[in-house]
């Protein structure tokens, strides 16, 4: 067994027989996902504070934290492995998230996916209710509000995906946004293979607003991806499509949010999903899942979640 980091903030062993263990898992699931720590650390310390405020003893607080720890460890190990470590990535790639990165800390072109991995990556994600929840919200409310013909067609899906992915804060958690978002970066392998550069303007772009639009509009247009082929004069409509593109985002993490809270169980990652603050999804709302899922229900995932509504 690992011995414990000095700087661990983990409750007294003596307050739980199985406290050695059940660190020991916590240990080999952050030895994997190292970004979980921070969220980890902080979660103790607050609900450790909470416990000390409401004049619970020190033993009891000790053995609250060992219980609470045992829950939340189990919610992760509930997860396929992938979507463990594709949190982790998601929060370690900072630079995918920088607007105006530094251009001499810019990293390496990262590899691009192969097509049979990323299909495999988003088979494996899939196979959760919680993914296969956050892909149906993705169909229901992000895919009918990208432009598919016009001036923009020759902008992908899969790009408006990536871009949506890092524009959106990372956070050390399974929340139903960041379960959006994963399925985005599994939908979106290709823009990888973009250099550093013009994935930065894009994404700088992405976050523009009209009045971002005054000057040298040819030289942004020659900064970005060039299989997008933008002319200035269509810059204004992909600001406003982003925007567009923003609300679906924030629509379809409340739509996720709905559908599990109307759930009558949580397998899996669902259970990580709810926050007990969303109301229950509509009738309507409810319906196109049920219509969406016949159609994926050869993915575990959308199984797990039929069964659970």
């Amino acid at each position: 067994m690992r011995r414990l980091r000095p700087e661990s903030i983990w409750p007294e062993l003596s307050a739980s027989p199985g406290g050695p263990e059940l660190v020991h898992r916590w240990e080999a699931l952050l030895d994997k996902a190292p970004r979980l720590r921070p969220w980890l650390d902080q979660m103790l310390g607050r609900h450790r504070l909470r416990l000390q405020e409401s004049g619970a003893a020190g033993f009891e607080i000790e053995r609250t934290l060992w219980h609470e720890l045992a829950q939340w460890l189990a919610d992760f190990e509930a997860l396929p492995g992938f979507a463990v470590s594709a949190i982790a990535v998601t929060l370690e790639d900072e630079r995918a998230h920088e607007v105006d990165p530094d251009p001499s800390v810019i990293a390496a072109e990262p590899a691009a996916a192969s097509p049979e991995q990323a299909v495999g990556e988003l088979e494996t994600l899939l196979s959760d209710a919680a993914f296969a929840l956050a892909f149906h919200c993705v169909d229901a409310r992000l895919r009918p509000l990208l432009p598919a013909s016009g001036e923009l067609a020759r902008v992908p899906e899969s790009d408006w995906f990536a871009l949506l992915r890092a524009s959106a804060r990372p956070q050390p958690a399974l929340t139903p946004q960041v379960a959006i978002t994963l399925v985005l970066h599994v939908l979106s392998p290709e823009w990888a293979r973009n250099s550093a550069s013009p994935r930065h303007a894009a994404l700088r772009l992405f976050l523009a607003s009209p009045l971002d639009l005054r000057s040298d509009l040819q030289g942004l247009c020659s900064s970005l991806p060039s299989h997008w082929g933008l002319e200035p004069g269509q810059l204004a409509a992909f600001v406003a499509a982003a925007g567009r593109a923003r609300v679906g985002l924030a629509d379809a993490s409340s739509l996720c949010a709905r559908i599990v809270a109307s759930a009558k169980a949580r397998p899996g990652g669902l259970a990580l999903l709810a926050d007990g603050s969303a109301a229950p999804a509509s009738p309507e709302e409810l319906g196109a899942l049920f219509r969406n899922v016949r159609k994926y229900r050869h993915m575990g995932g959308f199984q797990q979640l039929l069964s659970a509504l």
